[in-house]
C-alpha cells in the first residue's frame, strides 16, 4: 500500500466526488468532508476555512488515474498504462493574442456552473498586468468583485452560466461533470474565437485526458484547444477568465442571497451541510432543489436517513 498526498482545487471537488466509485463511510471528524473505504483502500478529503485547495489522502496499491493531476509530490511514480492518451502541455504562454477559459462552481453545492473565455492581445495584456491579475483562487471575494467590475467592460469575453435546474436535468440525462465542463469550455472558447476573428490556439486549465475531451466535444465545433497544466499560472488569459468566472458566480450567489434574505456558504463541507438543512426547513424542498446540485454528496446525505426529508 502507498500513501498519496493530494491537493484538490475547490472548484474540482464535485468532479472528484463524481468520479470516485468507492463506498463512502460516515465519520465523526468535523474537518473531514468525506471518507471512502473499501478493503485496504482509503480516501479522505479534508475541509479548510481558507480559499485554498482541499487536502486529501489516498491509500492504496496505486493512485487512480483521475487523481493523478492532484498529486502534491511530483516525484511520486504511479504505474503507467499503455493505453494512456493524456497529452497535457506544461509551459508558459507568452505569445499574444490568445484566448483562455476557466470555470467556477463545480465544487460548490449551491449555485450554478460558470465558464468564461477571455481574449487578450498585447494592449489588453498590459491592462491586465497593471491590475495585478492572478488566479482567482488566490484572491478574496472583495478583490474579485472589484477586478470583475473593471474587467467585464474592458476584456472581450464570453460566459456560459448553467443554473441548477438545467444542471440537474443534464445529470439526470446521464451527463457527468467532466463532460459538462468540456462542452462548456468548448462552447465559450469557439464562440469567442469566432467573435474576435481569431484562429489561433485556445487554452484551458487541464482537467481530463485529451481522448476524453475529444470524445466529450466530438459533436461540437472543432478548434485548436490545448489543455494547459496549471493554467491560471501559465496563461494570463486563463487567469483573467478565472477572475471573470468567479465574479459572475458571486453575482449569481448574491442574487440568491437577496431572494432568500440569507448568506449562502460556498464549497461542499460541513458548514454547507448544516446550512442546507436549515434552508430546507425554512424554504422547503422545491426551493432547495432549484439552487443545489443534486448529484453532490451533500444532497445524498441530506436525504439519506430512513424516514428522512425527501
Amino acid at each position: 500500500m502507498h500513501n498519496y498526498e493530494l491537493r484538490i482545487p475547490r472548484e474540482d471537488l464535485g468532479i472528484v466526488i463524481e468520479q470516485t466509485k468507492l463506498p463512502s463511510v460516515s465519520n465523526q471528524h468535523s474537518y473531514m468532508i468525506i471518507y471512502y473505504e473499501k478493503g485496504n483502500i482509503k480516501f479522505s478529503i479534508y475541509d479548510n476555512t481558507k480559499n485554498e485547495p482541499y487536502k486529501a489522502r489516498f491509500v492504496g496499491a496505486r493512485l487512480p488515474k483521475y487523481l493523478e493531476p492532484y498529486l502534491k509530490e511530483k516525484d511520486i511514480k504511479t504505474p503507467k498504462s499503455k493505453s494512456v492518451t493524456t497529452k497535457i502541455v506544461d509551459k508558459k504562454i507568452t505569445t499574444f493574442p490568445h484566448i483562455g477559459s476557466d470555470e467556477v462552481g463545480f465544487g460548490d453545492f449551491f449555485g450554478p456552473l460558470v465558464v468564461v473565455a477571455a481574449y487578450l492581445d498585447e494592449e489588453l495584456k498590459a491592462l491586465v498586468e497593471s491590475l495585478n491579475v492572478k488566479d482567482s483562487k488566490a484572491l478574496d471575494d472583495t478583490k474579485i468583485v472589484l477586478l470583475g467590475n473593471l474587467l467585464k467592460d474592458k476584456i472581450p469575453h464570453t460566459k456560459n452560466i448553467v443554473h441548477n435546474p438545467k444542471y440537474n436535468e443534464l445529470i439526470a440525462q446521464g451527463y457527468n461533470m467532466n463532460q459538462m465542463k468540456a462542452m462548456l469550455h468548448q462552447n465559450v472558447l469557439t464562440t469567442l474565437a469566432k467573435r474576435q476573428k481569431y484562429d489561433g490556439k485556445l487554452y484551458l486549465d487541464a482537467f481530463t485526458s485529451d481522448k476524453h475531451y475529444e470524445n466529450y466535444t466530438a459533436l461540437m465545433s472543432k478548434a485548436k484547444v490545448i489543455q494547459l497544466k496549471d493554467g491560471e499560472s501559465n496563461s494570463l488569459a486563463i487567469a483573467t477568465a478565472s477572475i471573470l468566472a468567479r465574479f459572475y458566480f458571486l453575482r449569481e450567489i448574491e442574487v440568491l442571497n437577496i431572494r432568500y434574505n440569507t448568506k449562502i456558504p460556498l464549497g461542499a463541507g460541513n458548514a454547507v451541510d448544516k446550512f442546507a438543512q436549515e434552508f430546507l426547513v425554512k424554504f422547503g424542498k422545491n426551493n432547495l432543489l432549484s439552487v443545489v446540485k443534486q448529484n453532490f454528496r451533500n444532497f445524498k446525505d441530506l436525504f439519506a436517513d430512513d424516514g428522512g426529508l425527501l
